[in-house]
């Protein structure tokens, strides 16, 4: 078998039927389906097991209890069977070429991973235009790691040879959200054989229900994750080459997690930010290198810098009044 299609659900019930209906319905049609509920209190099981019983290509795993993403992932990697592995969520769209063309790139180009590209969208009919747009892949060389890096991490984005990525050892770190970004930070600085496929064939569906639109503490998350990325750069001697990108990410996330936190956890946020400042975070944000201009305020506001509060206080402002006209 060529390839092996894995995707995880929770609670998706209004989404899953036509996630997996662009599944089944692929150009391509040589692969395994393994479907890992991850204990639905809805009826999203129900559904994969219509498909299950309709297609023999399904595999449909429910589990009893909530064990989170992580661990879905975990185990459809030691189940695929296929020389190539995708990992999927329960309420996407993907375009029906989309395992067609990244097998052909795959095989051509002897590939241990291919990137492809995706659109978000709210309502379907938003799909076909934004499909169209320019996508930055064509702007990436497959051997630039750091413009790989800077790529969103998501894992419904790469196709994986089996393999490789087994004998590297790749773990998606259990109990987290945004547990793609330790992946993806391994994938991209391990793998050598990296094609690049500059079109949009995932559809990334935006709810305000999904785990990464919450704004409780597994927005904290977003550090833990970080720390193990650091973790694997100093276990693998690689801090020092890395270092640059790795505190410019590491910084812009800490920002986001504090700003995007709902306002009963942000000091438990402000501690989790401040445990993390030492010398290396310090230096780089004095140094003028690349880090989104309100995060460089906050850090200096963060170390009593008078204007750096002022103009930080001013993006808040205008920020608030921009979303109240928005709603009218």
């Amino acid at each position: 078998m060529l390839l092996s299609i894995t995707v995880a659900t929770y609670n998706v019930q209004d989404f899953v039927r036509e996630s997996i209906e662009s599944i089944l319905n692929q150009s391509f049609r040589d692969f395994e389906l393994i479907c890992i509920d991850d204990g639905s209190k809805d009826n999203t099981v129900k559904i994969l097991k219509e498909f299950e019983e309709k297609d023999s290509r399904v595999r449909v795993i429910s589990k009893s209890i909530n064990q989170g993403l992580a661990v879905a992932r975990n185990e459809s990697l030691a189940l695929a069977k296929g020389k190539y592995v995708a990992f999927f969520d329960g309420d996407d769209i993907y375009d029906c070429t989309l395992f067609e063309k990244v097998i052909q790139k795959a095989e051509e180009e002897n590939s241990d991973m291919v990137l492809w590209d995706y659109v978000t969208f709210y309502k379907a009919e938003e799909i076909e235009k934004k499909q169209k747009e320019y996508s930055l892949l064509n702007d990436i060389s497959s051997l630039d790691k750091i413009a790989l890096l800077q790529r969103p991490a998501f894992t419904w984005v790469k196709l994986l040879k089996v393999e490789k990525v087994r004998s590297i050892g790749i773990h998606f770190p259990d109990g987290y959200t945004r547990q793609d970004i330790p992946v993806h930070w391994h994938l991209i600085i391990e793998l050598d054989k990296i094609s690049i496929l500059p079109e949009r064939l995932s559809y990334y569906r935006q709810q305000p229900e999904a785990t990464t639109s919450k704004k409780d503490t597994k927005l904290f998350h977003l550090a833990y994750v970080t720390d193990i990325v650091k973790e694997y750069l100093l276990n693998s001697k690689l801090y020092n080459t890395y270092k640059d990108e790795f505190l410019r990410q590491q910084l812009n996330l800490l920002f986001g997690m504090y700003d995007n936190v709902d306002y009963q956890y942000k000091k438990e946020a402000l501690q989790i930010v401040r445990s993390r400042l030492n010398n290396d975070q310090l230096d780089y944000i004095y140094s003028n290198k690349p880090i989104r201009e309100q995060a460089r305020c906050f850090y200096l506001s963060l170390n009593g810098n008078f204007f750096a509060k002022i103009k930080l206080k001013l993006w808040y402002i205008s920020r608030f009044i921009y979303r109240f006209i928005k709603k009218l």
